[in-house]
């Protein structure tokens, strides 16, 4: 039976893909000339595929001000759809692009612990995705010592949390994500009362955990507490083991920082308190490292992989984080 709804036949058989990317673009230049520039077309042909769009719906999806358009309501509604409906053809022609070539070999990967989890977890499943054929292994270390296995070989991609000084000319960073890293107790100790207000002063006679003595972070730490008059007294753990540093914040007894992907979920079960004070921005940096003489296809792929992650963790909900 013939369906005479002009939507419904819209959405079933006269949708088309120039459409979706026709109406996105719009939505962000505003100008049908600036589109028809996009797309290498003339103004009349756009003007055209619009007037197509409004003729099959039935409906307007463009107001037409001045020299600009405005999109209506559905247009929105439509734009906001074929935005996701774009982003995943884009995905799946990264994937078809990445079996296609047939990419192997093995790609190995080393991150500092304090890299969030999901940034490294999703990277590898998008990796192992898009080469089925390829092969992976991972290792946790201190960032000294990940260079040095870049430098010895033993490594292709690093992940840190530090821009380093470097005299080698082989060796490359780039800073791929960015996130807080926050000051936090445990829900019983004294400042973890979410009603109570802190200061710097409050942290005078705190007991810390830091990272390991002459790392960049606990360099880091040590200057932002000096700069505000605070020490790292007697009765400090030093520790680059995450889940004791954890353990040991949920205890009770100690002050820490953490990254805030790792802190928050400990906050919203109301084990830890992100303490309301300036986060340290240089450590709010993570930093792949390579060498650019030994990037092997694999490599290059996870890379890619990398930055894709990345990009979608700073721009999900919820990716800014208020500090109370």
């Amino acid at each position: 039976m013939q369906n005479n709804d002009p939507i419904e036949r819209f959405f079933r058989s006269g949708l088309k893909l120039p459409h979706l990317r026709i109406l996105v673009s719009l939505a962000e230049l505003g100008q049908v000339t600036r589109v028809a520039a996009a797309f290498h077309v003339t103004q009349p042909a756009i003007s055209k595929q619009i007037g197509e769009i409004e003729e099959a719906l039935g409906v307007q999806v463009v107001n037409r001000v001045g020299n600009a358009l405005e999109l209506t309501g559905i247009g929105q509604v439509i734009v906001g759809c074929g935005r996701e409906v774009l982003r995943h053809i884009e995905l799946a022609r990264r994937d078809v692009s990445a079996l296609a070539s047939g990419t192997g070999g093995h790609v190995r990967v080393g991150a500092v612990v304090t890299i969030p989890e999901p940034l490294v977890t999703n990277s590898v499943q998008l990796f192992m995705r898009r080469a089925p054929s390829a092969s992976l292994s991972f290792a946790e270390a201190t960032l000294d010592r990940l260079i040095k296995m870049l430098d010895d070989g033993d490594l292709d991609i690093a992940l840190g949390r530090n821009r380093i000084a470097t005299t080698q000319k082989t060796l490359r960073q780039e800073v791929v994500h960015r996130e807080p890293f926050v000051f936090v107790v445990g829900a019983h100790h004294p400042l973890g009362d979410l009603g109570r207000q802190v200061t710097w002063d409050d942290l005078g006679a705190a007991r810390w955990i830091t990272p390991m003595h002459g790392s960049p972070a606990y360099a880091t730490l040590v200057e932002t507490l000096a700069a505000n008059d605070i020490a790292v007294g007697s009765g400090a753990v030093e520790s680059s083991a995450l889940a004791l540093n954890i353990a040991l914040i949920r205890s009770g007894d100690f002050v820490s920082i953490l990254p805030m992907s790792i802190a928050k979920p400990h906050a919203m079960r109301g084990s830890m308190r992100v303490l309301p004070l300036p986060p340290l921005e240089p450590l709010g940096e993570i930093v792949a490292y390579w060498r650019d003489d030994s990037s092997s296809p694999a490599a290059k792929l996870f890379s890619a992989c990398l930055r894709e992650v990345a990009g979608e963790l700073m721009n999900e909900p919820g990716a800014t984080v208020r500090l109370e």
